[in-house]
């Protein structure tokens, strides 16, 4: 005869299967880290300018983002780390992003994120659902991309594309989570 398996025993196994174990944890980690110094450095040598925008903020995030979207809709995500400059908190956080509206293709790219007001700091470091109507395009390594200015009071974003290609316009849903798990 087969014993049922108890409702506790089956959630302390899944809890012990989504936790990362401390050397997977810091190398995660590393990866971001290493991800967003480069990412930064390739922007600023795109745009020396920027560097300047980089050191008045008050933190910033930069993001490894993967975005597929066909006729109607698309989605996308990524992960990636932000630092709060006053404290030196660092913090790993997931994306999610979703697409209604006209456009094809798929593409990878870098971004990053100057955060201006302690407003938009505070409310990265909870998550945000943010909602934006925008425009994109991207063929190779070379993009542009627009949003709805409104929606970006207190941030500004950098976009450093990666590859693939893609034009779109649309309605976008993007939520921004911390990992708890990396950033323990």
């Amino acid at each position: 005869m087969i014993k049922p398996i108890s409702t506790v025993t089956m959630l302390l196994a899944l809890v012990a299967c989504s936790n990362m174990s401390v050397s997977e944890r810091e190398t995660k980690r590393n990866e971001l880290d290493t991800m967003a110094e480069k990412a930064i450095a390739s922007l600023v040598e795109e745009d020396p300018g920027l560097q300047k925008h980089i050191d008045e903020s008050l933190g910033y995030a930069v993001a490894n983002m993967k975005v597929t979207k066909v006729p109607i809709v698309g989605a996308g995500g990524g992960e990636g780390v932000y630092l709060i400059k006053k404290t030196g908190k660092r913090s790993y956080f997931t994306v999610k992003r979703f697409d209604l509206g006209g456009g094809w293709g798929a593409r990878s790219y870098k971004a990053l994120l100057l955060m201006t007001s302690p407003e938009v700091l505070e409310r990265f470091d909870q998550g945000i659902w943010e909602f934006q109507a925008g425009v994109e395009a991207s063929a190779g390594t070379a993009a542009a991309e627009g949003t709805s200015g409104a929606a970006n009071e207190g941030f500004s974003i950098h976009v450093l594309a990666d590859g693939g290609a893609s034009a779109t316009a649309t309605a976008r849903v993007i939520r921004i989570k911390v990992n708890d798990d990396l950033s323990r």
